[in-house]
This record gives C-alpha cells, sequence and structure tokens, in this order.
C-alpha cells in the first residue's frame, strides 16, 4: 500500500507527464508483461490506463534514442529521453534537443572528448577487475561510455570529484549477474551537468510544464535526482535513503511497482 503525506497530495496537480526509468521500473528483466515470479498484465494495463486518461509517459533512459523510438512505437508513447538526457525527442523523432553538456558539435565530439579526459585508463588501473566495458551496449551507444562492476559510489565520487571535476559518474542500478561480477552494477560517465534532473528541467522549459502536474519513477540513485524537478518521486527501492520529503517508497518485490503508482493516483483523481 501507498501512503504519501496529505500535505503533499494538497500540493499535487492533475498529472499531465509522469517521467519514469525503464529497466526495473517500467519492464523487468526487459519484459513488459513479466513480473519477477513469471507473467503479469498488470504493467501493461497501467500503461494503457495513463494513455487512455492522456497521461504523457517519457521513457528517461540510458539507453540509445533509436532503441527508445522501437519501444515507445510499441507501447504508444510519443516523447521519450535517451542516452541519460542528452537527447530529448518529441513525437519519435520529429524534433531532438541535444544536452550535451560541454561545447562540441556531435555526438562522436561528445564520447572523444570524455575519452580524451584520461578517465578511462584510470578507472582500469585504480579498479583492476572490478570494472569493464559493458558490451554489447557499451559499443552501441555513441554520445558516452557505458561501464559496468562492482564498485563503492563514495569511492567513484572521491575520484571523480578529484581527478575529473568536469565529468560525473553516474550508477544507474543493480543488473543481472555478467562475466565475472554477481551483483554488478552499470556506470554510465558524462560530462557534469547531463543527468536525468537536466533533462527534465530543459523538457519543463520547451513545453512551459508545471512541476505540480509532473510524476517521476524510478529505482536508482541517478532517477532520484529527478526528485526536485517534479512534485512527487516514486522511488522503487528498499535500500536507498530517503532525503526528501517528495519521495515516496514503492516496494517493488513483484516487479509491479509500477502499476501499484498508476492505481493510486487513480484512486486519488491524479490522473
Amino acid at each position: 500500500m501507498i501512503e504519501i503525506p496529505e500535505k503533499l497530495l494538497q500540493k499535487s496537480g492533475k498529472v499531465s507527464v509522469i517521467y519514469t526509468d525503464v529497466d526495473g521500473t517500467l519492464v523487468t528483466d526487459g519484459c513488459l508483461f513479466c513480473n519477477k515470479e513469471g507473467f503479469s498484465m498488470r504493467n501493461a494495463q497501467a500503461i494503457y490506463q495513463l494513455l487512455s486518461a492522456g497521461v504523457d509517459v517519457v521513457m528517461i533512459s540510458g539507453r540509445e534514442k533509436e532503441k527508445l523510438k522501437d519501444i515507445a512505437r510499441l507501447l504508444g508513447f510519443q516523447n521519450y529521453i535517451a542516452n541519460l538526457g542528452i537527447e530529448i525527442v518529441y513525437n519519435q523523432g520529429e524534433k531532438v534537443i541535444t544536452n550535451f553538456g560541454i561545447d562540441v558539435p556531435d555526438h562522436q565530439s561528445l564520447k572523444n572528448w570524455i575519452k580524451s579526459t584520461g578517465v578511462i585508463e584510470t578507472l582500469f588501473d585504480r579498479f583492476p577487475g572490478k570494472i569493464s566495458f559493458y558490451k554489447p551496449w557499451a559499443d552501441i551507444l555513441r554520445t558516452h561510455y557505458l561501464m559496468i562492476g562492482e564498485l563503492s559510489n563514495t569511492d567513484l565520487d572521491i575520484l571523480f570529484t578529484k581527478k575529473f571535476p568536469e565529468l560525473r559518474i553516474i550508477d544507474n542500478g543493480e543488473v543481472s549477474p555478467y562475466k565475472q561480477f554477481s551483483k554488478p552494477h552499470t556506470y554510465h560517465i558524462l560530462p557534469k551537468s547531463v543527468g536525468k534532473k537536466s533533462a527534465i528541467q530543459t523538457d519543463k522549459n520547451e513545453r512551459k510544464l508545471n512541476k505540480k502536474n509532473l510524476i517521476g519513477i524510478g529505482d536508482s540513485l541517478e532517477d532520484m535526482s529527478m526528485a526536485d524537478e517534479v512534485a512527487t518521486f516514486f522511488l522503487l527501492d528498499d535500500h536507498l535513503p530517503i532525503h526528501q520529503p517528495n519521495i515516496i517508497r514503492v516496494h517493488n518485490s513483484r516487479g509491479e511497482g509500477f502499476s501499484q503508482i498508476v492505481e493510486f493516483l487513480a484512486a486519488n483523481k491524479l490522473i
């Protein structure tokens, strides 16, 4: 059962946009019709309910925009945010706003600039055997670097603050076991000013959106950054500490937390 303070409810308006993470939030192990015990229609039914109510469901993900376009076409979504906020896409590609975070001419120049800082070599030298490229997706990404490993966020924050202040490394949450890693997390390396929070800021300015009509849903530290830009952020994680009053924890043990949130919004006449 979702519990939300009455004071927070009173500050919320009818939901016009839901920004949602994809893996571990909208889908379970890449499957919309699955939960953690088998098959389920609940999240799919929740999407149908949102679309029927005219709510703009905006996927915000580390995936490339081409990958998100395929998903958006299947699910009936119009707008989505790719590459952890680097590309903001409207009407399935009719308009794309790029948010590189630095002054470079194109996607490849951005990736080359990240490499030129020496950050990749430093990570391999500082954490031997604990981090690697997350293939094949690391090879596909045009804009930045995607890594996988088992590292302390504290160690990473210290390293980047001291040696690479122009960059940030984003822990995008735990994924399935990979090679030598039993409980790995994925890490995106981006310019300092790029991320899900800045992407929502850009979208809000572009479409003149009101914060009280916006909802965020996710399961990682980076997802939690969305809380600054929305009325309420729903966190599908039982372990991350909550630091803001508009972050509401939702237990997602079955992988159906997304549908629980939509049911809650409907019951409170917010959609």
